[in-house]
């Protein structure tokens, strides 16, 4: 907004002025004619508390906000400063008349403000509309509000004086402040001296003084006591602000009614002095309601009502530019400019309350609306719109709506281009694009090109009206004066000055604009018009000679910019030739290489006065100190040379040559001195090695054509060599020589035969194009990419032959077939758990020539076990590897073979593994052509045995201990029971019946019983109950087997009454039926044991009688291994299957820790299973407890039933 005065565009915010808080020397002091002196007798404050204070009043201030209503909905909108005269003086020798006797009295002269037009001393005397100072004065001199700062004393013996002379002052300020004739409030803060509790008549005090003043205290008296904390403070300050807030509001609502009263009258004011020089006159009836509606619209924004000011604004405005204001001036006067200042001022305040008040579209109206009626106005008053003046007012216009919506923050959104209308819009209303509220950057680039405009018209300025005033004749400045428009611009000797004068810098002007515009149109990725902002920028800085920026400025744009993507050539070679210039000049060698390079190309305009000659470009440049080194990339510059690489074939076998060829294609400018390249390096992706072909100048093609294509058929030589000019990797390559020099529009092709080597994909990646000379280094390297839709195979002739494949620069190579075979000669059908693995592999070679193998072999899958290979006496093993480091077989002689020893470590639990075995070799007359063979072995393991299992109880032969026999221990006999059990003991019987799931007998060695834990304080013991033959059993798959074991368990300690439990396996000893086969374990795990209750149970046991053959004794035994005395009945029903002898119903009582047997004599009357109906009943719980059968006996869901042999049995 420059140009204008600060005062105009300035934000209007309530004024506050604060005394008392800076030291004496740093108050602020304004001396002018009859201006009101505030001045106090007491001292300022200098305590810790006054200077937080100070601070948080200065934090306040909201004159660096932004200019919209959401950060302005707080009460912190006041400003710091203090004040000027209300009347003017009198002009010199005018006096006010006295009432002397006898003598005429003549009218008494009336005094108005130092700056109205009524004043003769003023500015705007006699007809003049507004002077910024008005504002300046209501917003830096008078406050709305005064406040006074005291320090009040807790000395009792000075309080009442030091009370009285603070009265006295603050009724001296008063007063002062009433005599000036303004209506600023008087604030007075208190600062305790001391803390409260020195002084306790502190209430009483400030009533004193409260009434002494006639202050109120709710909004003109405050008290903070001393050792406030910081909280406290900010409290204290937020409390003043909000309490005289409105009060500051009501200060200027008054000044509005004022203004208002004025208004409504239909009288003009007599001025002090009536003009008198020419044709003067006093400003008119319409004038002043200009000047009272932009008064009325300025205190309307220091109350923040901006539809007010808005209403006041637009009212001014109309009047203004009415037929009875702006209409009635002469265009040769000073007040027509100043009429066009006032004019400009009333529309940026109407379009700055308009985005306060978010009516963003009536904005951008009303700026289009001005600009527009100030055109027609200057066109039919003043210059015309044609002139650079004009332009300068436009640029002007442009950049203060781009700065106003900098201040409002209103299109800060990075993603907005521009704001949606705004719901003052009706539905429907059809709008225009430039309607809308486009972001900051859109605004300041409009300006810069009217700036450039203004430039271009100056520059059409004659000489002779470039003259200064003093060195042209009276007739001819008069004439310069009505032919160019300097409305807030300079005349045109400063807007284009002579050489050697001083003068406008249109550059500076445009860089200024354009720097504003360039990052908010990158904030929203508007790359486009960012980098032609950015190339403006750079020729400014040019014009400016200003290379340094200039470079900065140009060389990442040429780097990066996207005109070169999208075929925009002229923009491409217009920021080339402005990069080449300036680097030229600021000794960048790398950049003039890398920007020759790209001009070359025939894309490019030719220059007729240019040499193109890239290897002399350095050539005369001073500013160059050292040698360049430029790496160049084809998605980075457009390049006049064009490599593609082609496979004769898609596919190809692994040790045989292919075909392939580099066609390199000149697109330089046909005048172009020939290019020299020193070196051509192409890498491959695979297995392939670089080729590099170097310059030999006494080599020439074989074919040259009139058509401009050279064919040249190399023969490539191993060798080892540098991979990159900046890299230290050496490498096996491939090299050759050639002629590589490039004639402008010359293709030369290169074809080569290649060995492939491994097998997979191999592509050509890119070509390196190096040149090494006495001024520079250079690389420019292109990527082989599928872009060409047709690739070309060139034959000797030049002949033409289309190749039709994605990609025509990969080849496809196949795995050499192998004829090493590898096969397993020897080892089982099947494998089993915990056993050992031993196989045997054979390798057979069945090349032609001797073969170097190498044997890799490891398992697929998690987990795997160990491997071993072993050939002789070499051996390598993995002890917990997936796989091995493999085994170096040697060389192996044609059509002969080796045997190989393959171990895999014992395996605990059932699996499938999968072993890959793999044979990698080469020829002895081709080594660098890898071979393999591989093959895959799935080795299956499983369980060799399945087993289930039957617990059953047994009758334990030892008594019971009884609780009646009690015998004394002597210490020596309790010392050696300490080891021993002692509680009671129980016998059970552990039945195992096991199959075998080989597919193979196996021979079954031993099985036993072992014990993996006991819960519950016990001891164990087992014993097995059939035995194994010598030579172990034989057992044939799918065939149950049956083994039986003896299981003594006791309690360690008698009074143990809990739940014990056994955890065992079963460990089966196994072998296969081979001779001199590995003994095997396999381990079966049995379910958890039951062995110990404190519950008591009852055994049933059948045994036949040793006199007389066919009776059978039948035993019920009840255990009771509780502390409790147990009851139970007993009854023995009788059967038509046998007699018996015995009590058919009886009680039973046991004492604790006891067990009783009743014996049964059975007579059976029939043979085979019989069942017994004996039913035991325990009598307190009424629960009938089951009879657990023993040897010789069971159970099932019909009862107990023994087993009576056949008579043929007994026999």
């Amino acid at each position: 907004m420059d140009g204008y005065e600060p005062a105009y565009v300035a934000h209007n915010l309530p004024l506050l002025v604060i005394s008392g808080l800076r030291p004496s020397n740093e108050e602020e002091k304004r001396q002018e004619d009859g201006g009101v002196t505030i001045t106090s007798d007491i001292p300022s404050i200098e305590s810790t508390d006054a200077q937080a204070l100070l601070k948080h009043f200065l934090d306040s201030d909201a004159g660096s906000l932004p200019w919209n209503s959401r950060e302005h909905s707080r009460r912190n909108k006041f400003r710091n400063y203090l004040l000027p005269a209300r009347r003017a003086q009198l002009p010199i020798g005018l006096e006010r008349s006295s009432k002397s006797p006898g003598i005429a009295q003549s009218p008494m002269p009336i005094l108005h403000s130092p700056l109205s037009p009524l004043t003769p001393s003023s500015p705007l005397f006699p007809d003049g509309l507004m002077d910024s100072r008005w504002v300046e004065k209501h917003q830096e001199c008078i406050p709305s509000a005064y406040i006074l700062f005291y320090t009040i004393t807790t000395d009792s013996t000075v309080s009442t004086l030091s009370d009285n002379q603070l009265k006295t002052d603050i009724n001296h300020i008063k007063n002062k402040l009433n005599g000036s004739g303004y209506k600023s409030r008087l604030i007075v803060g208190l600062l305790s001296e001391k803390p409260l509790s020195q002084s306790l008549d502190i209430e009483e005090r400030l009533n004193n003084i409260r009434k002494a003043t006639g202050l109120d205290s709710k909004t003109s008296l405050f008290f903070l006591p001393s050792q406030s904390s910081s909280v406290e403070i900010q409290a204290f300050v937020e409390t003043i602000m909000s309490a005289i807030y409105p009060l500051c509001i009501e200060y200027y609502r008054e000044l509005s009614k004022r203004f208002r009263k004025k208004r409504s009258r239909t009288t003009i004011p007599s001025p002090t002095v009536p003009p008198t020089t020419g044709t003067s006159k006093t400003l008119s009836s319409q004038g002043w309601n200009v000047r009272y509606d932009f008064k009325s619209g300025v205190f309307a924004e220091f109350r923040q009502e901006m539809d007010a000011a808005v209403r006041f604004y637009e009212s001014g405005y109309d009047i203004l530019l009415g037929e009875d204001v702006l209409e009635t001036i002469a265009n040769w006067s000073p007040r027509w400019n100043e009429a066009r200042v006032l004019a400009d001022i009333f529309a940026l305040r109407i379009i700055r309350c308009l985005l306060w008040n978010g009516a963003f579209s009536n904005a951008v109206r009303q700026w289009q609306l001005h600009r527009h009626r100030i055109r027609d106005f200057v066109d039919r008053r003043g210059r015309g719109s044609k002139t650079y003046g004009w332009e300068a007012w436009e640029a002007r216009w442009a950049t203060i709506m781009g700065e106003l919506i900098k201040k409002t923050e209103v299109a800060e959104s990075a993603n907005l281009i521009y704001l949606p209308a705004d719901k003052s819009i009706t539905i429907g209303e059809r709008m225009q694009p430039w309607e809308y509220l486009h972001h900051a950057g859109y605004w300041f680039r409009s300006a810069s090109k009217h700036l450039m405009t203004r430039r271009a018209l100056a520059l059409e300025i004659p000489e002779e009206d470039r003259l200064p005033p003093g060195s042209s004749p009276a007739s001819q400045i008069a004439n310069k004066a009505f032919s160019y428009d300097t409305y807030l611009c300079p005349e045109p000797h400063e807007e284009y000055p002579l050489p050697g004068r001083k003068g406008i810098n249109h550059s500076l002007l445009i860089i200024q604009v354009l720097s504003k515009a360039i990052p908010e149109f990158g904030k929203r990725g508007h790359y486009r018009l960012l980098q032609e902002l950015h190339l403006q920028l750079a020729n400014e800085y040019i014009r400016c000679e200003d290379w340094d920026n200039a470079l900065s400025i140009l060389r990442p744009l040429w780097q990066k910019m996207t005109y070169r993507r999208e075929g925009w050539w002229n923009v491409v070679e217009e920021i080339g030739w402005a990069l080449r210039n300036v680097a030229a000049r600021m000794g960048d060698g790398s950049t003039v290489i890398a920007v020759d390079w790209e001009l070359l190309n025939k894309t490019f305009t030719r220059h007729s006065a240019w040499r193109y000659d890239l290897l002399s470009c350095l050539a005369g440049l001073d500013t160059i100190k050292a040698k360049p080194a430029v790496v160049l990339h084809d998605q980075d510059v457009h390049s006049f040379l064009s490599a593609t690489y082609t496979f004769e074939h898609s596919e190809g076998e692994a040790g045989e040559l292919c075909s392939s060829q580099l066609a390199v294609t000149s697109s330089a400018l046909a005048s172009s001195v020939p290019v020299i390249i020193s070196e051509i390096r192409i890498l491959f992706e695979g297995s392939m090695k670089p080729i590099i072909l170097r310059h030999n100048q006494e080599t020439e093609a074989k074919y040259i054509t009139s058509k401009g294509i050279s064919y040249c058929k190399m023969e490539l030589t191993d060798g080892a060599t540098l991979v990159g000019k900046l890299s230290s990797d050496t490498r096996s390559t491939l090299q050759g020589e050639s002629n590589l020099t490039f004639w402008p529009g010359q293709t030369r092709v290169f074809e080569f035969d290649i060995r492939l080597r491994e097998a997979g994909e191999a592509k050509a990646v890119s070509s390196t194009f190096s040149i090494a000379s006495d001024l520079f280094d250079l690389e420019y390297i292109q990527t082989f990419g599928n872009t060409n839709p047709v690739d070309i195979w060139w034959g000797e002739q030049s002949q033409k032959k289309k190749i039709v494949r994605i990609n025509a620069a990969s080849i496809i190579i196949l795995p050499k077939p192998p004829k090493v075979e590898l096969r397993i000669v020897s080892g089982p059908e099947q494998y089993y758990t915990n056993e050992k693995i031993n196989m045997q592999l054979e390798v057979i070679n069945g090349e032609e020539v001797d073969s170097i193998v190498f044997l890799d072999a490891h398992f697929l899958g998690p987990d795997p076990p160990s491997l071993a290979l072993r050939l002789g006496s070499t051996s390598i093993v993995e002890g917990a590897m997936e796989k091995t480091s493999g085994l170096d077989l040697g060389r192996i002689t044609s059509a002969d073979s080796l045997t190989v020893d393959i171990s895999i470590s014992r395996v605990e639990l059932p699996a499938i593994y999968e072993m890959a075995i793999k044979a990698a070799y080469h020829l002895v007359s081709d080594v660098e052509t890898p071979i393999s063979r591989s093959i895959s072995v799935q080795i299956s393991i499983i369980n060799p045995f399945e087993a289930s299992y039957d617990f059953s109880p047994l009758i334990h032969p030892d008594p019971w201990p009884s609780i009646f026999n009690h015998e004394e221990e002597s210490d020596a006999t309790l010392g050696q029971m300490d080891n021993k059990a002692n509680g009671l003991a129980q016998k059970w019987c552990l039945t195992t019946r096991y199959a075998s799931f080989a597919t193979e007998e196996l021979i079954v060695e031993n099985l036993e019983i072992g014990v993996l834990g006991l819960n519950g304080n016990i001891q164990c013991s087992s014993q097995k109950a059939t035995v194994t033959t010598n030579g172990g059993v034989r057992v044939r798959p799918k065939i149950i087997e049956e083994a039986q074991f003896n299981v003594v368990t006791q309690k360690v300690s008698l009074n143990d009454r809990g739940t014990a439990t056994l955890d065992v396996c079963l460990a089966i000893r196994w072998r296969r039926d081979q001779e001199g086969s590995e003994i095997n374990t396999a381990t079966l795990p049995v379910p958890r044991l039951l062995v110990s209750s404190s519950e008591p149970r009852v055994l049933g046991a059948a045994s036949f009688s040793s006199i007389i053959s066919s009776l059978v004794h039948f035993d019920v035994t009840i255990e009771n291994p509780s502390n409790h005395f147990l009851t139970f009945g007993l009854t023995m029903e009788p059967s038509e299957q046998f007699a018996f002898s015995g009590i058919r119903q009886s009680t039973l009582q046991l004492v604790p820790l006891s067990r009783r047997t009743v014996r049964f004599i059975l007579l059976p009357l029939v043979r085979g299973w019989i069942g017994i109906h004996c039913v035991i009943r325990d009598r307190y719980f009424q629960k009938i407890l089951k009879i657990a059968p023993t040897e010789g006996m069971k159970i099932d869901k019909d009862g107990l039933f023994i087993w009576v042999p056949p008579q043929d049995e007994d026999q």
